[in-house]
């Protein structure tokens, strides 16, 4: 009487575990903008109806594999933040691109973009009358890294763990018509989760979180942004540098 089973001594630090994991995770981001031009309006552009704005392929120079999922975080992140949901998705821009027979100069423009960090305005140029918009975001991930540690260890095995994430962005605003760079905003997103069973914290979220902060930045003309965030939980606290 009073002593408690073998098995169920094994079972008490999961419970314990579990009742003060996270449910979600944390998110910390940080965002650098700079405007070259002060037009076209960024809250007109977002919006605009009928569009003249587009989403091209995103670039992920380090991760090829990655390019749809970081395109597919800005436009999660563009509708999410309210602000453009009017922008042409990049797989609707990548459609219009290859039916007007411009498959091959993409190619060549998104090679030397990527070798040279500028767009051949010829090209550059042709694409924007192809989709049908004077103004481009060009989306790229320029890097992440994940890894987890150990949170806790009973009888030399480990409980739970302490799982995250950094990627390293960019988004670039490109006038199709004239070859200027109008805008441009470079971001870094953690992610990290306590979880009792480790599990991976999606890189979308990252790049997503990332990506309304470069998104609000253009929108509001700031130079620079830090955000802290409770995921799932929507409301976001965090300093917001001008």
């Amino acid at each position: 009487m009073g002593r408690t089973p073998h098995r169920y001594a094994l079972l008490l630090p999961l419970l314990l575990l579990a009742a003060c994991s996270s449910d979600g995770f944390k998110m910390v981001a940080q965002s650098h903008s700079v405007a070259y031009r002060l037009d076209p309006d960024p809250k007109g552009l977002l919006l605009s109806v009928p569009p003249t704005c587009a989403v091209l392929p995103a670039e992920a120079p380090s991760a090829p594999g990655y390019s749809a999922l970081t395109g597919m975080a800005l436009h999660a992140a563009l509708l999410s933040s309210k602000h453009g949901e009017t922008v042409l998705d990049a797989g609707v821009t990548a459609s219009r691109i290859n039916k007007a027979g411009l498959a091959n100069d993409w190619h060549l423009l998104a090679v030397s973009y990527r070798d040279g960090g500028v767009m051949d305005f010829d090209r550059l140029s042709k694409i924007g009358k192809a989709i049908g918009v004077r103004h481009i975001l060009v989306p790229t991930l320029a890097g992440s890294v994940s890894n987890f540690g150990p949170r806790l260890d009973f009888l030399g095995l480990t409980l739970g763990r302490t799982f995250w994430t950094t990627v390293d962005i960019s988004l670039q605003l490109w006038d199709t018509s004239t070859g200027d760079l109008v805008w441009q905003s470079t971001a870094s997103c953690t992610a990290a989760a306590e979880v009792v069973i480790a599990t991976r914290v999606s890189m979308k979220t990252a790049m997503q979180s990332g990506f309304v902060l470069m998104i609000d930045d253009l929108v509001q003309g700031r130079s620079e942004s830090v955000m802290a965030a409770d995921v799932p939980d929507t409301k976001m606290s965090g300093e917001v540098v001008k």
